[in-house]
Order: C-alpha cells, then sequence, then structure tokens
C-alpha cells in the first residue's frame, strides 16, 4: 500500500483492510448481524474474542509488530485494548505491560489482572495512560500499541466494516458507531464508504467525555475537552495529539450524536430486556443514537463494541 494517508485513498485503504483481515483470521470471531426489529440491526462485536472489537486492531498491530522483530509489548488502556493487547500477545508469546488509569471500571482491571499481565497505573486522564506508555516502549524497545493511534489498529477494526458489506443484503441508511480515539469507526468507515456512497456514518460520543466531536467541530483539531463520568468509559478521555483517526473522522464521518447519560443507560437496559444483549455503556452510546434515529434512507445498524460490563453496573441501569 503506498504511503499515502489513509483518509485520501480509500479503494487502497479497503485493499489494505481485506489483507489485513486475512492475516489476523485465526485471531478474531466473524460475529453475527442480529435483526433487532424491523430497520434495526446489531452488530455483535459484544460477542467477539475478550468481550469487545478491540482484538481485531490488536492482532493486527501484534502480527505486524512480530514481523518487525519486536519481542515485548506495552499497551495504554481503559479496559478493553489491554485485555485484546495481553491475550493476543500472551498467544504469540510476547511478554506484555498494559498502562491504566487510575480511574479504569474496577471489572476491567480485574480481568486484567486475570489475564496475567503487569499493570501500571496512572493518574488522570486516560490520555496520561497512553502517553506513558508510549514513552515507556519508546526507551524500552518494546512494541507499543495504541488503542487508536496506529495504522495496523484502524486497519484490524476494518474487518468490522468489511464483515458488514457480506451480511447486509442492501445498503443500511446510517451506520452507528461509539467513538473514544476513533479507531473503530476510522475502520469501518474506510472499509464501506466506496461500496456505501449513500450510507450516513454517524460518530456517538457521551455528552461527558466528547473529545472527538470537539476536535472536529475544532476544524480537525485536537483540543482539551471535558471529561466527566460517564457509563461509556471505554470511550472516556481525551485524544493524543496528532492522532491519524481525526483525519478519518473529519473525512469519512458524516454525523455527530453526543449522547446523555441517562439515554446511554436506557439503551443498555432495552439491549438487555428487549433483545437479550448485555452491552457495556460504549455500547449503548451506539444502540441509543440508532434508537433516537428515524430511519430515514434505510436500514440502521449500531455496531455495539463491547460487553465487558460488572454485574453492580447491570443493576444499576436496571434500577434507573
Amino acid at each position: 500500500m503506498s504511503d499515502r494517508p489513509l483518509e485520501s485513498d480509500v479503494e487502497q485503504s479497503h485493499a489494505a483492510a481485506l489483507q489485513t483481515r486475512e492475516r489476523i483470521r485465526s485471531f478474531v470471531r466473524e460475529t453475527p448481524l442480529l435483526e433487532a426489529s424491523p430497520g434495526l440491526f446489531l452488530k455483535l462485536e459484544s460477542l467477539q474474542r475478550t468481550g469487545s472489537f478491540k482484538v481485531r486492531g490488536a492482532a493486527s498491530a501484534l502480527t505486524a509488530g512480530q514481523g518487525a522483530g519486536a519481542r515485548s509489548v506495552v499497551a495504554a488502556s481503559t479496559g478493553n485494548h489491554g485485555l485484546a493487547v495481553a491475550v493476543l500477545a500472551a498467544a504469540l508469546g510476547m511478554p506484555c505491560r498494559v498502562f491504566v488509569p487510575a480511574s479504569a471500571s474496577g471489572f476491567k482491571l480485574q480481568r486484567l489482572r486475570s489475564a496475567g499481565v503487569e499493570l501500571v497505573e496512572v493518574a488522570g486522564d486516560p490520555l496520561r495512560a497512553e502517553l506513558a506508555a508510549r514513552e515507556e516502549a519508546g526507551s524500552s524497545g518494546a512494541l507499543f500499541v495504541s488503542p487508536y493511534n496506529d495504522r495496523n489498529v484502524v486497519l484490524g477494526q476494518a474487518s468490522v466494516g468489511l464483515e458488514l458489506l457480506e451480511q447486509l443484503e442492501e445498503e443500511p441508511g446510517a451506520v452507528f458507531v461509539a467513538v473514544g480515539g476513533g479507531g473503530l469507526i476510522s475502520g469501518i468507515a474506510l472499509a464501506v464508504r466506496a461500496r456505501w456512497p449513500r450510507c450516513r456514518i454517524v460518530g456517538c460520543v457521551p455528552a461527558a467525555s466528547p473529545a472527538m466531536a470537539d476536535a472536529i467541530a475544532a476544524g480537525g483539531r485536537v483540543v482539551p475537552s471535558r471529561l466527566q463520568h460517564t457509563l461509556s468509559d471505554a470511550t472516556a478521555g481525551n485524544i493524543e495529539e496528532g492522532a491519524i483517526t481525526v483525519a478519518i473522522c473529519a473525512a469519512l464521518v458524516d454525523e455527530w450524536a453526543v449522547i446523555g447519560e441517562q439515554e446511554i443507560a436506557a439503551a443498555m437496559r432495552a439491549a438487555l430486556l428487549e433483545h437479550h444483549v448485555a452491552i457495556e455503556g460504549a455500547s449503548g452510546l451506539a444502540l441509543a443514537a440508532a434508537l433516537g434515529d428515524s430511519g430515514e434512507g434505510g436500514p440502521r445498524v449500531a455496531v455495539l463494541g463491547g460487553a465487558n460490563v460488572g454485574a453492580t453496573a447491570l443493576e444499576a441501569v436496571l434500577h434507573v
């Protein structure tokens, strides 16, 4: 593939995504697409290995890193990405350290500890953990696997979009994707844009932490964004300066939906009680936006990116 930026060459990016999909095929599951109700489809990445889509990008980055001779891995995560990297690193026989924000979900931290990785807690915004992990990798020679700011990670996440192209019989009116650092929506957009030119690609962010929406509103420039407590812990935090996903989102994402905490909770509750699917808060972002959409232009697809939610959080949303 050429050295042109991903967002400027959708066809070549699509081809690179196809190649990446073949490289990671043995590490990931093809997840089902559920027709939850007429006109509403749910892409169940909640059933992916490790409980989230993150294993796709991790597999892509780690298999590419192995080829480059990396012997150990460093990652930064609020939980899902770290777990995916840990599981893939173990499968490939690579030692792994994961930097996490001290405010990360206790349920996700416990899952990381159970995976046997070395955790390094960093106080403050999750971005601080990312920067600390990148610095550690630079000094130790380890492979740093960013949660989103990595070409291979984005191309790994693109496999979600490639599956949607095969699973849907017609072009949908809109695809709704939760956005933190933007790796998932960037990959999906690169995979589907040339094949579905009329489909709206909708980025969904929590009102409590809308970093990517703020960056796009600022003309595609990373700016400080508010960070408050949110059920969508997987998308919380600011974005690394110069992240490749900002330019991709600016070029390919059509709309932004800013979702409140009550809407996230209601979507999580609806997923469990009406569709019998347990999802975490980030998945609730996409579902809430899809449920609130008019549905004009064709079927809606909500990408449910993960299911790593503890019993305490589920109990809380069930009793709101």
